[in-house]
């Protein structure tokens, strides 16, 4: 994947309220295993799930310098630990960046070899974080075999799927945890 900006929680402008949500549960240690951000194309979907990988898996995790301040997060990643700059430039061996391939499609060969990696225990961060960028293209057999890993995933592990389009995605039969960021852009 290409490099994207080390993006704090404190970072992303607007969505304040998801973005405490995001971050409480993150310093409370109760993120839900698998979590789809949706909204517009250009809102910042990406960007959230990245900001989420970078705090799951900080060395440095920072408290805000006036606590209680609703405008700020709960816990928030420092943004230049090693384990930040490396989610940051897509190379952090925990973090798996999945995206459509030319063709716009999201074939089951990558979601098997996602599921696979998932199953291991972290290897030098706290979690093993599968990021999914544009989910909606996830083929059919490839959601058959993520709905599977969603619904008992691995200890340690949380699988963020960002889509324009989630009606596109099929139903789990488990709770599904759904974050929708509004087009107030980030």
């Amino acid at each position: 994947p290409q490099c994207l900006p080390v993006m704090p929680f404190r970072d992303i402008l607007g969505h304040r309220t998801l973005v405490s949500l995001l971050a409480r549960a993150v310093a409370r240690d109760t993120l839900p295993p698998s979590l789809i951000l949706s909204g517009p194309a250009g809102v910042g979907k990406r960007l959230a799930a990245l900001s989420v990988a970078q705090a799951l898996n900080c060395q440095a995790l920072v408290r805000p310098l006036f606590p209680g301040d609703e405008a700020l997060p709960e816990v928030d990643a420092c943004g230049a630990c090693p384990a930040c700059t490396r989610t940051a430039r897509g190379v952090h061996p925990d973090v798996l960046f999945i995206e459509p391939n030319d063709k716009g499609n999201i074939k089951i060969d990558v979601v098997r070899d996602a599921i696979d990696r998932a199953g291991y225990r972290p290897f030098e961060g706290r979690w093993r974080i599968t990021l999914i960028d544009q989910a909606d293209g996830l083929e059919r057999s490839a959601q058959n075999a993520l709905l599977k890993v969603l619904e008992e995933p691995p200890s340690r592990s949380v699988f963020l799927l960002v889509t324009s389009m989630p009606d596109l995605l099929l139903p789990t039969r488990s709770e599904e945890h759904t974050s929708e960021l509004q087009s107030r852009g980030l």
